[in-house]
């Protein structure tokens, strides 16, 4: 049976997540609002509020990120300051998850105050607009796809994604090394992370904790980037195949010919699928590469087995008329 958790992990975010974590490219600062960090980002899409300014609330939503660049900005401080007040007390009512400026522009006092009457956190950043938008998205993207946990080794096989799945102690993680020895790329062994970017693609990654990090019995941890360099590891990969390692004698009966493409689903996405049995003397480092050639030439549109079987009616045809 395949191994994993196909229940999608809760995809929302606080918005402190966004301000305290150094390694965003966001470079943010907090301006109000301090009480709001809890809030949470729902939505993983950004607004800009020109409409929002402009009296139409009814587009404001809570849920997303709201940002104000330079016109935004500018419009604000052009309105008269009783305007300016009855505009953001408004909004505020709407309770947004968070306002973000862009490129470092000091908010205005009524902004600032709106902010902290109703707890909404204002951070600043000194990027353009439109760079803050890329960044916010690819982050939001990645952050609050659906994702799951797999227990498994991912590695990049030829260019393609395999994901070997298997019971503990079958050998996922030493057919692994032997293909990392040949020149494959480890994304992660043990725990994969699973994320769903878009309705059919899945990727996969490490956590940080075991990054780089691989369990051998016997050996013990071992980190690949150390023993075998940085063109052995890969940070990202999207999954291209599921392969499950399964003790001979528990299949009744082996796929023989491979005239179908089995599937399993993950995260609701249809996987190709192929179970490998394994024994002493098998070389599965091998069956994998060819799983994984053989799963690029299905792609291009070469099925083997399809062809062979094409070919063998074709000859009983002509046997048949002759």
């Amino acid at each position: 049976m395949i191994n994993y958790n196909d229940s999608a992990i809760e995809t929302t975010l606080e918005v402190r997540e966004l301000f305290e974590n150094p390694e965003r490219k966001f470079k943010l600062s907090l301006l109000a609002g301090k009480e709001g960090l809890s809030r949470k980002i729902k939505d993983p899409h950004i607004q800009k509020l020109g409409l929002v300014l402009a009296g139409e609330f009814r587009y404001l939503d809570p849920h997303r990120i709201q940002i104000f660049g330079k016109k935004e900005i500018t419009f604000l401080e052009d309105m008269a300051p009783d305007s300016q007040r009855e505009i953001l007390e408004k909004m505020g009512a709407k309770n947004p998850c968070c306002f973000i400026l862009s490129r470092g522009m000091p908010p205005p006092e009524t902004l600032v105050r709106a902010c902290n009457n109703h707890d909404i956190p204002l951070l600043s950043s000194p990027l353009k607009t439109s760079q803050l938008i890329d960044h916010l998205n690819q982050f939001l993207k990645d952050r609050m796809a659906p994702n799951t946990t797999v227990h498994g080794v991912l590695l990049d096989v030829f260019g393609v994604g395999v994901l070997i799945l298997g019971k503990s102690g079958i050998g996922k993680s030493e057919c692994a090394l032997d293909l990392i020895t040949r020149g494959h790329r480890l994304v992660s062994d043990d725990v994969v992370k699973i994320i769903k970017t878009e309705p059919s693609a899945l990727f996969g990654t490490s956590f940080s904790l075991i990054q780089n990090l691989m369990e051998i019995r016997g050996l013990g941890i071992i980190n690949i980037r150390d023993l075998f360099g940085v063109e052995a590891i890969r940070k990202r990969k999207k999954v291209d195949l599921i392969v499950e390692l399964v003790d001979w004698l528990s299949i009744e009966k082996p796929e023989r010919l491979g005239l179908d493409q089995n599937t399993t689903k993950l995260l609701d996405v249809e996987m190709p699928f192929i179970r490998i049995p394994v024994t002493p003397g098998r070389n599965l480092t091998t069956i994998i590469e060819v799983a994984a050639r053989n799963h690029i030439l299905r792609v291009s549109g070469i099925n083997t087995p399809r062809e062979l079987e094409e070919n063998i009616l074709k000859k009983m045809r002509e046997e048949n008329h002759g």
